[in-house]
């Protein structure tokens, strides 16, 4: 099946969080609280790509409030968190949604991420994934996780799908 195809089938997108919407680093306080820091952009291209109807989601192993203020103010519909066994989780939101795994996207980093890389009809796999992941992937970033990674395949999925997101704006 071609990239074309696949896109055309989506109707949810999924992310890894740490390493994905972040460059995977943890940064901590004195207090010992760790921040996360995100890419603007990224987020841009989730509204975008929600405006043209497609769900997103978060499946993250950890949790932190930094994540869950992101999160809501970004609209992420599907936000799971503290969940390891994330194949787990897209079984309960395919079946809880009413859709196919085909018409699931998902972006990881990690070994973790392989099992729901392996299920869903769009896997993508973010630059600095290892090797072992991005043989997973049928589309992998020319950008890093947590530098943009997230928006280039915002903006593929639109192109592909014959929408100019750049259009909007350059009027």
């Amino acid at each position: 099946m071609s990239l074309r195809e696949r896109v055309g089938r989506l109707r949810l997108l999924l992310m890894d969080v740490d390493g994905v919407l972040t460059d995977g680093k943890l940064y901590y306080t004195q207090e010992g609280e760790y921040v996360k820091v995100f890419n603007v952009h990224d987020g841009l291209g989730i509204k975008l790509l929600q405006k043209e109807g497609i769900r997103t989601g978060v499946i993250s192993g950890r949790e932190s409030e930094a994540l869950r203020n992101r999160l809501t103010e970004l609209g992420i519909e599907e936000v799971f968190m503290g969940r390891r066994e994330k194949d787990g989780v897209l079984e309960e939101i395919v079946r809880r949604l009413g859709i196919s795994y085909e018409e699931v996207g998902f972006i990881g980093d990690d070994l973790v991420d392989i099992p729901v890389l392996k299920r869903v009809g769009f896997p993508v796999a973010v630059r600095n994934a290892p090797e072992e992941v991005k043989r997973f992937a049928v589309y992998i970033t020319s950008k890093c996780g947590g530098k943009g990674a997230v928006r280039e395949v915002c903006e593929l999925i639109l192109r592909l799908r014959g929408r100019n997101p750049v259009e909007k704006y350059s009027r």
